[in-house]
Parts: C-alpha cells; structure tokens; sequence
C-alpha cells in the first residue's frame, strides 16, 4: 500500500470514528484506537481541521456539526461501509436484544486484524454483559474476533498469530498458536464463533461472522453470562444466524458493487 493510500484510509478511519462518537477525542485516543503514529494521526487532524471537517476544543476533536456542505454528521454521508453497516444492523440488534433480553455487539476488522466494536446494545437484565463502543478488541480471545479472523486470507491469519502475544487472561484462553488454529478451522466448518470465558470469567459470547463480496464485512455478537448461555445455546445461535442473513442479504449487493468498481479501476 503506497503513502496516498494508507493517509486516505487512515483520514477516512479518523471521519468515521468521531462519526460514531458524541463526546471530542483528544490526539492520543484516536491514535491508539485506529493504531496510527501520533504523529500521522496529528497531521491528519490539522488538516481536516483547516478544511472546516473538524472542530477543535482544547486538545479534542470533534466532527463539525454542520460541515462544509452542512450536512456532515452521523446522519450524512461520513461514515462508508461502517455507517451503512451500523444503519443495516441496528434493527436487527434491537430485535435480538428484545427476544434474547442479552448484548448486542457489532465489530468489523481493524486495520491488525484485531476486531474494532462500532455498536452496540445494551440487555435490559441487571446482570449482564457490558462492552464499550468504539474500542479495540483482540481477536485471539473473543468471539467477534475469532468469527472475523476465520474467514481472513491464510496470509493475514498467519501475521496476526505471529505477532499475537497469546497472553492468557482467564485459564480457558487459548495460548498456543497451533490450538488457535484449530479453533479458527473450527469457525469455519460451522459458521459461527464462540468465546467461553477466554477473556473474562462468567461472560460468554457468541459471534456470527457477515460475509460479503468475498470478504469479512464484520461480525454480529451477542454477548451473555455463562449461566444463561448454557441454558439457551441453541435458540442464541439461531437467533444470531437468521439475523446476520437478513444483514447480509442487505450488505452484500453493495459490497459486490464496490469490490467490481475497485477492481475496475485496477484494470
């Protein structure tokens, strides 16, 4: 990938993120969660800055309100494929949330090959699994992670394991490269993921990866405490599975439209 191209991708990474936040970010936390140099990411930002993009407070950022064409906001056209995914979901994840009464989480794969959450939606039970929008997540130990990194080129599944520390966070965590690849190979043959407290003891999550074009678009989760998920395995796989196909069957016609057209312009 040639400079031109990795600075529009990572200008576009930063749109989107502060799309998807309500509060500014300050320079370090868009550094860190898009993985970018400090430095890069600076340069970036004063430039969206001076284009009227971006509004600076302090040491944080934000999306203009109105934008240089007054329409730039989470409702405009900021965003791409992550906006569009969100848009697409989003009932689908109120839907499983009201017949499970469990978390929703949406993930896509950042730029590692770990796995990024975009959304996310809350179970109305008092004990419940809580995760954060907007954050980065390993892929080793989570279910949106393993769903993802499934379906990824063999190449960029052997990089992420060569660099993956395997740290071990809980005494189920897959720690030895050879048994992630099995579990990934597992992902595969059934469709679906699952982290059984690998990450955290008592939570539980079940991902369903969202194909289009070829390529992993992301993966739908539904996140759940251990007790419950033993009790209803069956019905949160298949509530997952059909949500995903409706997303999918909504997704997939514009990502073979725009995979044709970067492919053309290669030509």
């Amino acid at each position: 990938m040639n400079d031109n191209v990795k600075s529009a991708e990572r200008t576009l990474d930063i749109l989107e993120l502060l799309a998807l936040r309500q509060e500014p970010l300050a320079l370090r936390d868009i550094a860190g969660q898009l993985g970018i140099p400090k430095s890069s990411a600076l340069m970036l930002l004063r430039t969206l800055e001076s284009r009227g993009y971006l509004v600076r407070e302090g040491e944080r950022y934000s999306l203009d309100p109105v934008g240089r064409d007054g329409q730039l906001g989470v409702s405009g056209w900021v965003g791409g494929h992550t906006m569009r995914l969100i848009r697409v979901a989003e009932p689908v994840m109120r839907d499983l949330v009201e017949r499970l009464e469990e978390t929703a989480v949406l993930g896509t794969p950042a730029p590692d090959n770990d796995v990024r959450v975009i959304a996310n939606l809350m179970s109305p039970l008092t004990v419940r699994y809580d995760r954060s929008r907007m954050t980065v997540i390993p892929s080793y130990c989570t279910a949106l992670g393993q769903a993802t990194l499934a379906f990824q080129p063999e190449d960029a599944v052997e990089r992420y394991i060569e660099r993956c520390p395997f740290t071990a966070l809980t005494d189920r965590t897959i720690i030895d490269p050879s048994a992630f690849r099995e579990r990934l190979q597992q992902v595969r043959q059934r469709g679906w993921a699952i982290n059984l407290e690998e990450r955290f003891i008592g939570a539980v999550g079940i991902a369903v990866p969202i194909l289009g074009a070829g390529i992993v678009v992301g993966a739908l989760n539904i996140g759940t405490v251990t007790a419950r998920y033993r009790r209803r395995q069956r019905d949160i796989v298949a509530a997952l599975q059909d949500g995903v196909a409706g997303i999918a069957e909504q997704i997939v016609p514009f990502y073979r439209t725009s995979v044709g057209a970067s492919r053309g312009r290669e030509d």
